[in-house]
């Protein structure tokens, strides 16, 4: 209340004590003029009145002043100054006045609700509160050797305030866990209110801070993990999986985290800086020694033979697992291990340097797709039969072939291979084992070496034969692909003929070549339909460079061969282009929700690549 309000106050209190009598006074003045009126003094009823008039003034300004105070402590003691939450795998938030003490204390999820129970902290100083709450995550067993992670958030307007609030909570937290001999580690930041921020966590049903945390690891992965697949994860995973992504990638734990979603990011500052004390717990898992023995084993080499690149923490198909990678004189390992039981779950090879792959050697010299396949099956260690699909091809770039690719599943583990043309060289190979669904047919299958995974079970993977769906067959499914393209089985060279499972269904890619031109396609192995096609002329025709058909002619020639109209189509675009000096025409249209993409050439009309999707 500013001076002159309380002025006012004061004033209007007085007028109400000491009525404005002086009108009345006069008028009976004027009813008695000549009258002599005795006047006697009567020192007790004016000391009275003017005793009166004071009490009343003093009590009219201590009403005036009592208010404002109660108005100033009302505000100062109920008004949300900062929110702070507390994550562990219990969230928890409080919020918290300017004088640091507790306004209300919710908890975010159900495990809280235990964390809670007993206890009234509305009133009590905020650090007596969070040595409370830590006491009794440590009671209910939330915090220990196996997971010793807590996340602290301060969401304050006010930078600096919530900054040393952060700093005081964190240190009362450090204080609380050593006193219970807890090695914790603390993860701590402070945030401004964000809208989106929120908005995420209620999404999700988790606190802003947890939000916001789960965002800078997803904005540190260069695109490798997504909110959705980490939001699960408790505090001590998220701190082991951002501890290994800030050591690989040598930044520094400040920075700036945004908000993403299915249209991109905003442009909303989530968090500005997370401090870390104490390390993450690793007793729940193999160590990291453990993760590098396990790959080296399996890799068949000894420690001592490898120079290590990389080792981390990682999340892969609902489980935490090791990112190991090392290298030899000639190749490259990289290995996902489980980091529970340190079986493999993924790893994949590559040949260093210069390596002859039998490219630009006649065919007679290649060494054929059965023994491309047996070169497979051996390095894995499986037979043919342990298979619920073994698929070998040609692999082709820009019309020249570059080796075998040859793939296929045993139980829960899908094996890839690329294969050189003449010699049967392994030149690249990855295997990836599924953990999630059941039904295992066996073991992976790789008996080269410890650590392979026998648990896993998924048999939804690509080709599982084990489907009711029904199947027209390879045979089918070619000639199906023949006929659309318009070309007789005589006139076709196969390089790939492949049954695979996608989203479920099961469907055969096929892909042929008819002089220059590659065809490629995906046939529904229910029925046969085309799901899927495009050519692509890899060697043009010679034409006169100056003659140009323009670009209605463009547009006809593609509706022509797609057998529509242009009344049809929605979208229709022509463009002119040019390739290696070639002038072309691309045309683009859409029909029945079908999208038609067309290559042109310029000058005589040939189409050179088309695409209908």
């Amino acid at each position: 209340m500013t001076d002159k309000e309380l002025e006012g106050r004061l004033e209007q209190a007085v007028n109400h004590a000491v009525p404005d009598d002086l009108e009345e006074i006069l008028s009976r003045c004027k009813t008695q003029k000549g009258i002599v009126i005795p006047m006697m003094q009567n020192d007790t009823t004016s000391k009275r009145k003017k005793r009166w008039i004071s009490m009343a003034v003093a009590a009219c300004l201590t009403l005036v002043i009592a208010g404002g105070g109660a108005g100033y402590y009302y505000q100062s003691t109920n008004q949300v100054a900062s929110i702070v939450s507390l994550d562990v795998n219990p969230s928890i938030e409080l919020k918290v006045n300017k004088n640091e003490k507790v306004i209300s204390a919710t908890p975010m999820n159900e495990d809280a609700t235990a964390i809670l129970e007993g206890m009234e902290l509305k009133g009590v100083p905020v650090d007596v509160a969070m040595s409370a709450i830590i006491g009794s995550l440590l009671q209910h067993g939330y915090v220990d050797e196996l997971a010793n992670s807590i996340l602290i958030t301060v969401e304050d307007e006010d930078v600096q305030r919530g900054e040393k609030l952060q700093q005081e909570l964190t240190a009362q937290a450090d204080a609380a866990l050593a006193s219970a001999q807890v090695n914790g580690a603390i993860l701590a930041q402070t945030l401004q209110h964000s809208d989106q921020l929120t908005q995420k966590a209620e999404e999700y049903g988790i606190s802003s801070g947890k939000a916001a945390l789960i965002q800078t690891i997803v904005d540190g992965s260069g695109g490798l993990k997504t909110f959705e697949e980490l939001v699960g994860l408790s505090i001590n995973e998220l701190n082991l999986i951002y501890s290994s992504q800030s050591s690989s990638a040598s930044q520094s734990q400040g920075g700036e985290s945004i908000i993403g979603g299915a249209d991109g990011p905003t442009d909303i500052v989530v968090s500005n800086t997370i401090q870390t004390s104490g390390t993450a717990s690793q007793s729940a898992y193999i160590g990291v020694e453990a993760a590098k023995t396990a790959a080296v084993n399996h890799a068949g080499l000894s420690a001592s033979a490898v120079t290590f690149l990389e080792v981390d923490y990682d999340w892969e198909d609902g489980r935490m697992v090791y990112g190991v990678e090392f290298i030899t004189d000639q190749t490259k390992y990289e290995y996902e291990i489980d980091a529970g039981n340190g079986s493999v779950v993924k790893y994949e090879t590559e040949l260093r340097g210069m390596v002859n792959t039998g490219a630009g050697a006649s065919a007679s010299s290649y060494i054929g797709e059965s023994a491309a396949k047996a070169a497979a099956l051996n390095h894995a260690g499986v037979k043919e039969s342990d298979t619920a699909y073994c698929n070998v091809w040609l692999e082709y770039d820009d019309g020249r072939a570059e080796h075998y690719e040859v793939e296929f599943v045993v139980g829960s583990t899908k094996y890839e291979y690329e294969i050189a043309l003449t010699s049967a060289t392994v030149l690249k190979q990855e295997q990836k084992t599924y953990a999630s669904g059941g039904g295992s047919t066996g073991s992976a299958g790789n008996t080269s070496g410890a650590g392979n995974s026998t648990t896993a079970g998924n048999t939804s993977s690509a080709g599982n034969t084990g489907s009711t769906t029904s199947d027209i067959g390879l045979e089918a499914a070619k000639s199906a692909a023949l006929k659309h393209a318009g070309v007789s089985q005589s006139d076709a060279t196969f390089t790939k003929t492949q049954r695979e499972r996608d989203n479920g269904r099961l469907e055969y890619e096929i892909e042929f070549w008819v002089g220059t031109t590659e065809y490629d396609y995906t046939i529904a192995a229910s029925d046969g339909s085309v799901l899927d096609f495009d050519t692509d002329r890899h060697s043009a025709p010679a034409s006169d460079s100056t003659a140009d058909i323009g670009r209605d002619k463009a547009k006809s020639i593609a509706l022509n061969h797609a057998g529509v109209s242009e009344s049809q189509t929605y979208k229709m675009e022509v463009k002119q282009d040019y390739d290696d000096g070639r002038m072309e025409y691309e045309v683009e249209f859409e029909v029945n929700g079908r999208d038609y993409e067309y290559t042109i050439d310029g000058s005589d009309g040939t189409i050179l690549s088309y695409e209908a999707d």
